[in-house]
């Protein structure tokens, strides 16, 4: 059964997230990052729907725009760089924001099923405990489908 465009193109987004960026180990959808995340194999990737999706009809064809939250969790227990590659956690988030930007830009795989556009709107790096770090990306997703067949 075919899925909705809407639903083909955040799980595409969320396989080429997986795929094309080796340091993210856990990819979650539409789930609340744990208020515990020592369970979760970092960095961790939660995608969230920030705000209610926007429909706009232009003749025949129906576009949407979907606002979207990455955040990535990374250890900041990153201390030598000989071992990782990494100075210290900031460039690290660093790395993450440019291969999210690469992939927004470059991947075949989301030009499909109808995706018009990403617009990357903010990043923003944040050191929230001894251990822990996050890096929250916030854009938007616009796509096109036929008027009246969201399968289209």
């Amino acid at each position: 059964m075919a899925l909705p465009i809407r639903t083909e193109i955040i799980t595409n987004l969320a396989g080429v997230i997986a795929t094309e960026i080796p340091e993210i180990h856990t990819v979650r959808l539409f789930a609340n990052p744990p208020t515990d995340i020592v369970g979760v194999e970092l960095p961790a990737l939660y995608l969230l729907e920030i705000q209610a999706e926007d429909r706009q009809y232009s003749n025949r064809v129906a576009v949407g725009t979907m606002h979207f939250m990455a955040q990535i969790f990374v250890s900041t227990t990153i201390r030598d760089s000989r071992e990782t590659g990494f100075v210290d956690t900031f460039a690290l988030f660093d790395t993450l924001a440019a291969q999210l930007h690469r992939v927004f830009h470059t991947s075949v795989g989301l030009s499909k099923n109808g995706l018009v556009n990403i617009r990357e709107i903010q990043y923003d790096r944040l050191i929230t405990t001894d251990s822990v770090g996050v890096l929250t990306a916030t854009f938007d997703v616009e796509y096109r489908h036929d008027r009246g067949n969201a399968f289209s």
